[in-house]
């Protein structure tokens, strides 16, 4: 009998840390979460973090010293011939990952922008099975996407392809992003983390009058469900703006698939999908558009693929 394979897989975010021992059929066998540290002298902290996380489930799953490599899906940007990540919505300048965790364990370690990371994962465990081109976008924290073009993952010449996030799509209000670096970012509007923020600029820009708390991401998509018409009309914008953005990516990649994943999705979905249908132009033929069955553990499963070939 074989033996059977095991990934030890990471997925850093600007809000949570997530480490799992998967099988090569995706199944997870151990763990854990734990906020993604934003204080300390030195990114060091977040990578303690993940080794500390990492060891526990291995040794929760018996695993320790049987993994074939470790996989790790980050936020971004990163920088590959550092071997770790520049994070936009992280307090670190650089996060060294490639390095510490090939000491720590001494296995194979793989790095991938996590929104590629779940494209991957798409592809390999989820509904891209079969398919040479597909898209995964990421509404959470911030935005980003993983591409499949003719069977191969979009890197670029940096490995940063794809950095959607950071597409214009607005030229009303000029939003500035929370990259620092530009203004109408699709992010800086959509995001779970800017939302609130353009909330307040639009509110008071349209001379709006609230009476619901629009502190959080989450506040606005409950307002808006209980059909409050400020927020119904302030989700319409944000409708037109996912819509711009899911009509560059089709021109752009020419999918068979576009999945959608993260926090703001999963929570909001029906309504997410509904606005970019309503709103996406239809110059070329619009593929089928999917909320990821694959859940949070998208990132994980695509880092998994990238060690588990």
């Amino acid at each position: 009998m074989p033996k059977q394979k095991f990934a030890l897989a990471v997925d850093l975010g600007a809000t949570n840390i997530r480490v799992a021992v998967v099988n090569a059929d995706g199944k997870i066998l151990a763990h854990e979460r734990a906020a993604t540290p934003h204080e300390g002298k030195s990114s060091r902290v977040v990578v303690d973090r993940i080794i500390e996380m990492a060891k526990r489930v291995l040794e929760k799953n018996k695993t320790y010293g049987k993994i074939a490599g470790v996989g790790i899906a980050s936020c971004g940007p990163l920088d590959y011939k550092k071997g770790g990540a520049n994070p936009a919505n992280l307090p670190f300048d650089f996060i060294p990952l490639i390095e510490p965790l090939k000491q720590a364990f001494h296995v194979p370690t793989v790095l991938h922008n996590d929104a590629n990371a779940a494209a991957l994962g798409e592809w390999r465990f989820g509904v891209g099975r079969g398919k040479q081109n597909i898209v995964y976008v990421t509404l959470s924290t911030g935005i980003g996407a993983g591409v499949i073009v003719d069977g191969h993952v979009l890197f670029g010449a940096t490995g940063n392809a794809a950095e959607v996030g950071h597409m214009t799509v607005d030229t009303t209000y000029n939003f500035p992003c929370g990259c620092g670096r530009g203004v109408g970012h699709w992010e800086g509007y959509c995001s779970g983390k800017n939302m609130p923020k353009f909330f307040e600029h639009w509110k008071k820009r349209e001379n709006k009058k609230i009476d619901f708390s629009a502190r959080t991401t989450k506040h606005i998509f409950a307002a808006a469900k209980q059909k409050n018409p400020v927020a119904l009309e302030f989700l319409d914008v944000i409708h037109r703006m996912n819509a711009r953005a899911i009509s560059n990516i089709l021109v752009a990649y020419d999918p068979e698939l576009i999945t959608i994943g993260g926090s703001v999705a999963h929570h909001n979905g029906a309504v997410i999908l509904a606005g970019i249908k309503k709103y996406t132009e239809h110059y070329l033929k619009v593929p089928p558009l999917h909320i990821t069955k694959l859940g949070e553990d998208i990132a994980l499963l695509g880092a998994t693929a990238a060690i588990l070939k």
